[in-house]
């Protein structure tokens, strides 16, 4: 009896130790959940500063076994003395691999909210392998994400508003604005990116960097496996994927996390599920190539960003790019007046448009909020993917309010079909008086001869509606149906008589409101 008490667990070790297997006939061995048992002894990888992967030690203290193994997990105890120095665990350490006896049992993914952040939530790596078999996965327990944004190169107000967008609408917790940090990178651009090599998901690179921090947990040729939780749980995903050099630790007001500047762009995240995200290196996502350029005056700036070719990317993030470049470029928040034309690049598809906004409060804020209603229109519209390779927006900030009412109209007495017609409406501008501007129009060949009526009206608070019809047949109508609603510029002028009418826009640098009208004989 006493000897089978000895041989028996020599023989469990031995079964243990002998099922480890391999996956996707892509010779990956893995430590099992299943042999997982508390008490084991484990190894761990990251990068505590700079790009040196690190080995740190922890305890299995607890194994929850679900039904499915991605509702599956094991809990940790770091006992390793440099992760207690810092604080516990590190927001940034998501994906760190975990070893046991050699081989890879999963990746640390959560820690619990303790005072210490010594203990850990452990997503096992058989669930992470299911994402390379493009399984829908579903969604483990929930146990806070530990994703960390560091936004570089963006002012207070940006940052303020990408924060609230962040955790309102991706749930996450802490998002931070820094100064870039180069201390170390710049002789570090050259990283061999291994299991516990840092990594960053970026969504925006260029003149303001949008990245959350994390750990590669397993590469397996070009593909690779981190995180071990999602980054925003979009499912398919086009993110770049960088190198990164960990400048240091924080150990924050709520838990710890690591800073760091991302160093090049190495790959494409791919896939972004319940148990971490996947992806490749050596390819670059899709981008939407972004210039903004303002001007105010003598001062001017431009400003460029790669953006991921996501719908929702673009129109939850591009708005707040622009509000920064404005900031910067004007360096206040006040009222004034706005002059913004964009171009939208895309396959066959091109946007131009020109629009003219005021604000008595902060014209800033005017400008990225409507852009940001236009690019709904845009990226949302329900005929067709619009894959923007380029934007291109033009701005120019008055601060003055130009804003005014339509006074009186001229015309020429007698006009004739087809020529440019050229007239004068006299406004008056808020705070500059009494001035004339210059209207152009063309009447068509085919107008019948006779008397007609000119009426320019302006469209800033006229109180019309735009009329919609319930389905426009293209793209293009729609686009210029919707995007009407916004043009507050200038004035329309419209030439009508009892039988016809024929209407057109004329672009001002001014908000006006009133109408007026003249008599002409059409020849």
């Amino acid at each position: 009896m006493r000897w089978r008490k000895i041989v028996f667990p020599c023989i469990v070790i031995c079964v243990l130790l002998s099922i480890s297997s391999s996956v996707l006939g892509g010779g990956i061995s893995f430590f099992p959940f299943s042999a997982l048992r508390k008490g084991m002894k484990a190894i761990g990888k990251t990068v505590l500063y700079g790009t040196q992967v690190e080995e740190f030690s922890l305890e299995i203290i607890d194994v929850v076994r679900a039904k499915d193994i991605t509702d599956s997990y094991f809990v940790v105890l770091v006992t390793d003395e440099k992760i207690q120095s810092l604080g516990g665990i590190l927001a940034g350490m998501s994906g760190s691999p975990v070893y046991v006896r050699g081989k890879i049992a999963g990746a640390l993914s959560h820690s619990f909210e303790t005072r210490d952040h010594l203990v850990g939530v452990v997503t096992p790596i058989e669930a992470m392998l299911k994402i390379w078999k493009e399984e829908e996965v579903l969604a483990p327990l929930e146990k806070g994400q530990e994703s960390v944004v560091l936004c570089f190169g963006l002012g207070s107000r940006a940052w303020e508003r990408l924060n609230g967008r962040f955790r309102e609408k991706y749930g996450l917790r802490k998002i931070l604005t820094l100064p870039r940090f180069f201390s170390g990178a710049e002789q570090s651009k050259s990283v061999s990116l291994e299991p516990g090599s840092a990594i960053g998901v970026q969504l925006v690179t260029g003149d303001a960097e949008i990245v959350s921090i994390g750990t590669l947990t397993l590469r397996d040729g070009d593909r690779f496996l981190a995180l071990g939780h999602p980054f925003l749980h979009r499912g398919k995903a086009q993110y770049f994927l960088s190198s990164v050099y960990v400048n240091f630790s924080l150990k924050g007001d709520e838990f710890p996390f690591k800073v760091g500047t991302p160093l090049e762009i190495v790959g494409v995240v791919e896939e972004d599920r319940s148990t971490g995200i996947a992806g490749r290196f050596g390819v670059l996502p899709r981008t939407t190539e972004v210039t903004v350029r303002v001007r105010e005056r003598a001062v001017k700036r431009e400003f460029h960003f790669s953006v991921v070719q996501e719908e929702d990317i673009l129109v939850d993030f591009l708005p707040e790019l622009i509000l920064d470049a404005i900031d910067r470029t004007i360096d206040r928040q006040s009222q004034g007046s706005v002059d913004v034309r964009f171009r939208v690049m895309g396959g066959e598809t091109q946007v131009e448009r020109e629009f003219f906004w005021v604000s008595e409060q902060d014209i800033a804020t005017v400008a990225s909020d409507t852009l940001r209603k236009i690019f709904e229109v845009l990226f949302k519209n329900p005929y067709r993917s619009l894959e923007a390779q380029s934007i291109d927006i033009d701005i120019e900030v008055f601060p003055e309010i130009q804003r005014g009412w339509v006074i009186s109209c001229d015309f020429p007495r007698i006009v004739k079909r087809g020529e440019t017609i050229e007239g004068k409406a006299t406004v008056f501008l808020y705070r500059q008086g009494i001035r004339d501007v210059t209207l152009y129009f063309t009447l068509p060949l085919d107008w019948s001869p006779g008397e007609a009526e000119v009426i320019v009206r302006g469209k800033g608070g006229s109180g019309e509606e735009v009329q919609e019809s319930l389905f426009p047949s293209t793209f293009e109508e729609y686009v210029t149906q919707k995007l009407s609603a916004f043009q507050s510029d200038g004035v329309d002028l419209e030439v009508s008589t009892r039988a016809s009418s024929f209407r057109t826009h004329v672009f001002l640098p001014f908000v006006l409101e009133g109408s007026a009208s003249a008599k002409v004989w059409v020849n």
